[in-house]
């Protein structure tokens, strides 16, 4: 770790104006790594909201297929909130409560965050993060599986399925 030292922190610092926006938003996730780590090394905090809000205010956008995943959950009765962002910066599809108080992340992934059907390293990073960092269990919906039901009753039951004490979600 000898390479993630004070001074370099330090030129991070002094060369702040010299990042992009992409720059910074992968700053921020150098931090997260940082804190995954237990590291102790920080960025000054004025870097660190520069970096956060370039991670955060990165494009989103719902997908036909997040649409139908959260409408088959509300469906169900399921209480959630869509779109919520987490204090690792981390957006999330669907923010679900589960029987006992807790929260899941449900995230619909599309085509995009695979590589054949193996998650990308975007998205390994994504979950083990929102997992650590964040306190909440994700679950993942893979597009393919998702393709796969037929109907209303059992993408519901598929969504049920996967969350943990699913049948005993929080119903609104």
């Amino acid at each position: 770790h000898d390479l993630f030292n004070e001074g370099y922190v330090s030129a991070l610092a002094s060369n702040e104006k010299d990042f992009s926006a992409e720059g910074l938003a992968q700053l921020h996730q150098w931090q997260l790594w940082q804190q995954e780590l237990e590291s102790g090394i920080e960025l000054p905090e004025s870097l660190r909201a520069k970096c956060r809000n370039a991670f955060t205010s990165q494009g989103f956008s719902e997908s036909k297929l997040q649409n139908d995943v959260v409408g088959e959950l509300r469906a169900a009765g399921v209480d959630l909130e869509e779109e919520v962002l987490l204090g690792s910066g981390y957006r999330i599809d669907a923010l679900v409560k589960v029987g006992d108080g807790r929260e899941v992340a449900v995230e619909v992934d599309g085509p995009f965050h695979f590589i054949d059907r193996r998650p990308a390293g975007s998205t390994i990073l994504k979950h083990r993060q929102v997992t650590r960092l964040d306190r909440i269990g994700v679950v993942s919906v893979p597009y393919w599986e998702w393709d796969e039901l037929m109907n209303s009753e059992m993408k519901q039951h598929y969504l049920l399925a996967k969350l943990p004490d699913g049948q005993n979600c929080q119903k609104k």
